[in-house]
Order: structure tokens, then sequence, then C-alpha cells
């Protein structure tokens, strides 16, 4: 079934334009290096301040899809929003949208957010190059392959704790970099 078949609203994030008449707001906006693996971490840019009237559809809600228009040689930046805290959070206009399904009963929503990371988005790049980009049509086409839903859920209780495994590997490889920079530094400080 395409893409197009299976979600009512599929749209391009929102482009941003400071309005200086306006009353700034502490909102996050996600960018790529915010999605991997199928995982939204928009708390890694930190908060903006952003000056502009933001329509409720270019707010991240919970069962978003959301895939960069331009993935990158090692993800496609395709990410899943299992949940939100109270965060105001921008989906910017470097990714479509996928929200709203017809019929919940037919897809697991993290099955096609995982569907598109590793299989979906890779059969469209094949056929153009990584510069070009991907367009609204590219999206709505794509064919995701309709595996009963048990399936589909049991598959997704497999991939959780995988891609929880990333996400906290992600973050001690981080927090070693940080800890050897520190190291660095202070060696660097002692010879001074």
């Amino acid at each position: 079934m395409k893409l197009k078949d299976i979600f009512k609203d599929i749209y391009k994030g929102l482009r941003i334009e400071n309005d200086n008449s306006l009353e700034a707001m502490d909102a996050y906006l996600i960018d790529t290096k915010d999605v991997e693996n199928c995982v939204i971490n928009y708390s890694n840019s930190g908060v903006q301040k952003i000056k502009m009237n933001i329509k409720d559809k270019y707010l991240l809600k919970p069962n978003d899809i959301i895939i960069a228009s331009i993935p990158s040689k090692n993800t496609n930046h395709v990410g899943y929003c299992s949940s939100l805290n109270n965060d105001k959070v921008i989906i910017k206009k470097n990714f479509f949208v996928l929200r709203n399904p017809y019929d919940n009963n037919l897809y697991n929503l993290e099955f096609i957010a995982e569907y598109l990371e590793y299989f979906g988005i890779n059969q469209i790049m094949e056929r153009k190059s990584r510069e070009e980009g991907l367009v609204l049509w590219d999206i709505e086409e794509i064919e995701i392959p309709l595996v009963p839903i048990d399936k589909q859920n049991e598959l997704i209780d497999i991939i959780r704790p995988i891609n929880e495994r990333n996400r906290l590997y992600q973050k001690l490889i981080k927090n070693d970099e940080s800890i050897k920079k520190y190291m660095i530094n202070e060696v660097i400080k002692d010879e001074k």
C-alpha cells in the first residue's frame, strides 16, 4: 500500500522566518542531526527563541513520522515520535511529516518508520542522486508491505530495545569524547 493511501496528511515542515514584531517563544527545532535510527532526539539542539506564529500542524505530535528531504550517507533520518514531554517542537522545512493514518489497525507506525529508514527511502534514492533529495511525490508513492499487524507488533517489540541500546551507546560515545577533550585540555593547561 502506498503512503498516500495510509496517511491522511503528508506535508513538508515549516520554513523558519522570525518576525521581530512578535514576542519570542521557546521551542525546539528538529534538525537532521536529531533524527537517526528511527529515533527523534529533539533536545540535542537545545531550546531556541522563535518569533513566529506557528500553526499547530508544524508542531511534533505523538505518532508522527518525519522523513528528512535529503538523506545522508549513513542514515535516511526517518524518525517516529512515540511520546513528547510538554515541549514545543517545531518540524522544519527539511522534513516531511506523515500524520493521521486512515486505519490504525492496518499498520504499526513504528514498523512504517523502520521500513522507511532501512528500505523505503533507499529504494527511491537508488534512482536519484543523494544531492537531488526527495519531493512530496516521492514520499507519497512509497509502497509499504502489508504484513499482518501481529507480526509488525512482534517485530517492533524486538526492535525497540535495539534502538534503546543504540541511544545509550551514542550517549556513551559522546560522553567519552567529552572526557577525552577535558583530559587533553587539562594536560595542556598544566604544561603552560
